[in-house]
């Protein structure tokens, strides 16, 4: 799982501007968590043998700045220690750059009337070089001005202004303790830098994740009814006890509700709750509620901030990530849409412990197919995992382990490609085929069951042309079987009522895709686990054939 941060590795660096607790919180934390702690400061005082206004008085700054980063660089190579950095610190780019990618970073504020109080008034100079000057309250609303949009860039933010030592640690340790995996996005095409957090709890912070990235409340919680009663509330807890208001906005749930009529009715809301360019759009829920209040977040206002936070494995593994949002119409699914990059990403693999059993092997069909088109080591992690039964529950460390590989497949490609116009039509295995068979479903197959079906033709056409042996379409088929996904219409035959079968009917929804090249349907085929390729010649009868492989 290289490119992310685990939990084991991780370091909890303290940031913030002076009087803000770093070092007294860092202390309570290190002691609780039972993590070394280093102080930037005194370990910088204690290897120059004096204390910082004396190496700035007699040395200067930019000795100081040297010694903080030589210090950086040795803190951010070690493993499971709390850092309370220097008030400055993480201003430097570099610096931040690399201690955030040690760890688990959370910035510590207080309000400029606090902070006088706490560095002892307009006294303060005299100890506080960088406080120096004829006005020290507005030297301190400078400097917090100036070093906004660094310590914005943190992961979480906790006002320690009205809330004591113990209160903080106990609010940071939780952070600390529920986050496992973090993943950042990059994708300079798009003008997109986000990251997918992974852990057990982490919807409780999301609040932390959101308190200082200058963003406008109210914040719009959308949900649909089936997510809404478990979550809704707590989403708007978790935004509250950071200080931030919002609003929650229900949705009906269902495919048969991603329409142009749900976006308008959260049009309305955002519209009635006063919400500007700067207010959150928050989905909460599965692929529906992601691509419908994404794309009401692309739009509304000409776009405001969007955060994903599913609560569907399949959702987790693949919608919620690399921007498409969108809706389906009369005519076709998701033919109206946008790209629309995430902000920030909340994996919460606590709330898949409740997710139905025909949902999460919904998921599984996604993570298969990512581990068909990684190959190597994660899908031979995958099958092996399979292989024990390890991934029929929510909070397996083998599933979350899987649905990690899937995430980190899907940043590579969607970095390399945020617009589909070269390798990410690759995340579409399985897709040509299966969108067709949810249309002929009438949606009564969910996308993974269409899916699993998609990847079973997808395989077996790679054979009937030549380009894979037949025990790769054996291996596929047993795999699916193995976590209980269909292979054919007959394992989804009593949800299929009284349709009639025949390739002909799934072909004419296939020919309605939206990723048709000069009326070509594209289809992505394999030679190999980690060996997938595009192809638009495909003659149709051979296609068809495969088709009815599935009746």
């Amino acid at each position: 799982m290289a490119d992310s941060i685990a939990l084991a590795h991780r370091n909890l660096i303290l940031a913030g501007f002076m009087g803000t607790g770093k070092s007294t919180v860092g202390r309570l934390c290190a002691q609780r968590l039972g993590l070394d702690f280093v102080d930037a400061d005194e370990e910088i005082g204690r290897r120059e043998g004096m204390p910082i206004p004396a190496i700035f008085a007699s040395r200067g700054e930019d000795y100081f700045r040297a010694r903080e980063r030589e210090l950086v660089a040795e803190l951010s190579a070690r493993h499971g220690c709390v850092v309370a950095t220097g008030g400055g610190m993480i201003v430097d780019d570099a610096n931040r750059a690399m201690l955030l990618g040690s760890g688990v970073g959370v910035c510590l504020t207080a309000t400029p009337e606090v902070i006088l109080q706490r560095v002892g008034g307009e006294s303060a100079a005299a100890q506080r070089p960088m406080l120096r000057g004829d006005d020290v309250a507005a030297r301190i609303a400078h400097l917090l001005r100036e070093r906004a949009p660094k310590y914005a860039q943190m992961h979480y933010w906790v006002d320690t202004s009205r809330r004591g030592p113990d209160e903080v640690a106990e609010i940071v340790c939780d952070i600390y303790r529920r986050e496992h995996t973090r993943i950042p996005v990059d994708i300079p095409a798009a003008d997109a830098h986000y990251d997918i957090v992974i852990g057990d709890g982490v919807l409780d912070a999301l609040g932390f994740m959101l308190a200082g990235r200058g963003w406008t409340p109210p914040f719009a919680v959308v949900s649909d009814e089936g997510v809404a009663p478990r979550y809704g509330e707590r989403a708007l807890r978790a935004l509250e006890r950071a200080g931030l208001c919002g609003f929650l906005h229900v949705m009906p749930a269902g495919e048969a509700h991603k329409t142009l009529a749900s976006v308008e009715a959260m049009y309305r809301a955002f519209s009635a709750q006063g919400m500007e360019r700067t207010s959150a759009v928050i989905a909460l829920g599965g692929g529906v509620v992601g691509d419908t209040a994404g794309f009401a977040a692309a739009t509304f206002l000409r776009g405001v901030p969007l955060v994903q936070v599913p609560t569907s494995l399949l959702a987790m593994a693949d919608s919620s990530i690399g921007g498409k949002v969108g809706v389906d119409t009369d005519f076709g699914k998701n033919l109206v849409g946008a790209f629309k990059q995430p902000d920030l990403v909340v994996a919460d693999v606590g709330v898949l412990e409740s997710l139905p059993t025909r949902e999460l092997r919904c998921g599984l069909a996604e993570i298969i197919k990512a581990a068909l088109l990684s190959g190597g080591e994660a899908y031979a992690r995958l099958r092996e995992a399979a292989a024990r039964g390890a991934l029929g529950e929510g909070r397996a460390p083998a599933l979350i382990g899987a649905l990690t590989d899937a995430i980190l497949l899907k940043r590579a490609i969607v970095q390399e490609d945020p617009f589909e116009r070269g390798r990410r039509a690759l995340l579409n295995l399985g897709h040509t085929f299966g969108h067709g068979i949810e249309a002929w479903s009438r949606f009564q197959l969910k996308h993974g069951e269409a899916v699993s079906l998609g990847m079973v033709c997808a395989v077996r056409l790679s054979h009937a042309m030549g380009f894979c042996q037949d025990a790769l379409v054996q291996e596929v088929i047993g795999l699916l079987r193995s976590v209980g996904l269909p292979t054919a219409l007959d394992d989804v035959r009593d949800t299929l009522a009284d349709l009639a079968f025949t390739p002909d009917a799934i072909w004419s929804y296939m020919m309605s895709d939206k990723k048709k090249r000069a009326g070509k349907l594209r289809f992505i085929l394999l030679r190999a686990p980690g060996d997938a390729f595009v192809s638009d010649a495909m003659p149709e009868a051979i296609a068809k054939d495969t088709l009815a492989w599935l009746g």
